[in-house]
């Protein structure tokens, strides 16, 4: 009787959230990709990844591990600073995206199979990447001394380069290997891929609804296919 009450308390922890995380979402499209009004986006928005961070905190599969905080924190950041909508704010938003891209990158290189077989790739993967990170910091201050403008365009074409190498090393994973925890990194990136490209899309190009509500459909689910991602990494890391 005390096992089912647990159970029961267990599930509504996960369930009730993520009723919230959906709705709070959907709020945060409607006044922001929708009616386009963007101080109440801005009220939505902050409660989103607070709440996928407690249903990661709660479940019993979470390690809690440092970097998996910081991810959820580098996104929380990063996609309330952009609803300031202050110009260098973009700037400082993306590089912070891109220190969470690159842990994105960091687990979907640990997860190729070539990799985990090999124990010295397997050690020295994380100082490659960080490595990349300072020399990618570095040339950016280099070039934003020089010319504000170069700077940006560095920037983004720097998170270009990344989150495509993300993409394809994400959809060589879920090829490959075809488990759930390659899969839902797969479909956070899918998901995230063709909410920028409908976004870009729609925005410089054309500006049919058809692409606005694809946006928001493709969009809300991202942060749930995350959750899922690193709950499982925990779990087969705790079954190790």
């Amino acid at each position: 009787m005390k096992k089912n009450i647990q159970n029961l308390l267990m599930r509504d922890l996960e369930v009730i959230p993520l009723i919230f995380y959906f709705f709070f979402y959907f709020l945060y499209l409607l006044f922001d990709r929708i009616l386009e009004l963007k101080e109440y986006a801005l009220l939505v928005k902050p409660i989103i990844i607070p709440i996928i961070a407690f249903l990661y905190l709660t479940n019993k599969n979470s390690k809690r591990t440092f970097l998996n905080i910081t991810l959820l924190l580098l996104i929380f950041i990063s996609d309330n600073s952009t609803l300031l909508e202050i110009r260098s704010f973009y700037v400082y938003a993306t590089i912070i995206y891109m220190f969470s891209v690159f842990i994105l990158l960091y687990y979907a290189l640990l997860d190729m199979k070539f990799i985990i077989k090999n124990k010295f790739l397997k050690r020295n993967i994380g100082t490659v990447l960080l490595v990349i990170i300072i020399t990618t910091l570095l040339s950016w201050f280099v070039s934003f001394n020089a010319k504000e403008k170069v700077a940006e365009k560095f920037i983004v074409f720097e998170y270009m380069i990344v989150f495509l190498l993300l993409f394809i090393v994400s959809t060589f994973n879920y090829i490959q290997q075809k488990t759930k925890k390659t899969k839902y990194l797969f479909l956070t990136i899918l998901c995230l891929f063709l909410s920028e490209l409908c976004f870009s899309i729609h925005k410089y190009y054309n500006g049919h609804l058809v692409f606005k509500y694809f946006i928001c459909f493709v969009e809300i689910p991202i942060y749930y296919f995350l959750l899922k991602y690193i709950l499982k990494k925990d779990k087969e890391f705790i079954e190790q």
